[in-house]
C-alpha cells in the first residue's frame, strides 16, 4: 500500500472523493442508484465547494485519494446554503432525502455551539491503519490555527465502530438524541472542559 500522506484538498481529488463518499455509503443506498446519487449531495459537496480549505486527503503514494476528512466551520452558513443550494439538488435527484437532510439539520441545532463539525471517510484497503486519526490530528491542527477550540461529529450510532474510534480519540457525547444515536465532541487543549 505504501506510504499516505496528509494534504489540503486539490480539485482533481473530487472524483476520487465522490467514489469514496458512494463507496462508504450505507448498503440499503448502494443497491438503490438513485438514492445513491444523493449521497455525495448529502455528505460531500458543501465542503468542497463552499469550504475546500477545511478538506484534507490522505493520499497513496501515487497521489491518489483513498480518504478525506470534511468540516464547516459556520453552523449558519452550512444550514443557509444546504437550504438554499443542496435541497434543490437533492429535490431533482430524490426528493424522498429532503426529509432526511431536514432531520440532520435539526439535529445539528443542538449543537450549533461547536460550529465546526466534521466527516470522515476512508476506502475499505486503507481502514484499519490508523489514517482516521492522522486526519483528525491534521484537521485540529488547522483549526487551532485558525482558533477554534473545539470539534463535533453528527448523529452517531452508539455501540458503532465509528462511535468506539471518535471515543477512544478522545470525544465525549454532548447531545443525545436517543438511546442509541449521540454527537459527539472534542475540545482541544487549553479550552476548559
Amino acid at each position: 500500500m505504501g506510504c499516505v500522506r496528509i494534504r489540503p484538498y486539490e480539485a482533481k481529488d473530487k472524483e476520487a472523493l465522490t467514489d469514496i463518499c458512494k463507496e462508504t455509503a450505507w448498503e440499503s443506498y448502494k443497491k438503490d442508484p438513485q438514492k445513491l446519487a444523493t449521497v455525495p449531495i448529502n455528505f460531500l459537496d458543501y465542503f468542497l465547494e463552499y469550504e475546500p480549505s477545511h478538506v484534507l486527503v490522505a493520499a497513496d503514494s501515487d497521489d491518489r485519494a483513498v480518504g478525506y476528512i470534511e468540516c464547516t466551520t459556520s453552523y449558519s452558513h452550512f444550514v443557509k446554503t444546504t437550504k438554499q443550494v443542496f435541497f434543490p439538488r437533492l429535490e431533482a435527484v430524490d426528493p424522498s432525502q429532503i426529509p432526511f437532510e431536514k432531520r440532520f439539520l435539526f439535529a445539528l441545532h443542538f449543537i450549533r455551539r461547536w460550529p465546526a463539525h466534521l466527516h470522515i471517510n476512508l476506502t475499505a484497503e486503507y481502514q484499519h491503519q490508523g489514517l482516521g486519526t492522522k486526519l483528525i490530528d491534521a484537521l485540529i491542527d488547522q483549526l487551532k490555527k485558525e482558533g477554534f477550540t473545539r470539534l463535533a461529529i453528527c448523529g452517531v450510532e452508539r455501540g458503532s465502530a465509528s462511535y468506539g474510534f471518535y471515543r477512544h480519540y478522545g470525544f465525549k457525547e454532548i447531545c443525545v438524541y436517543s438511546p442509541k444515536l449521540v454527537s459527539l465532541g472534542i475540545r482541544f487543549k487549553g479550552e476548559k472542559s
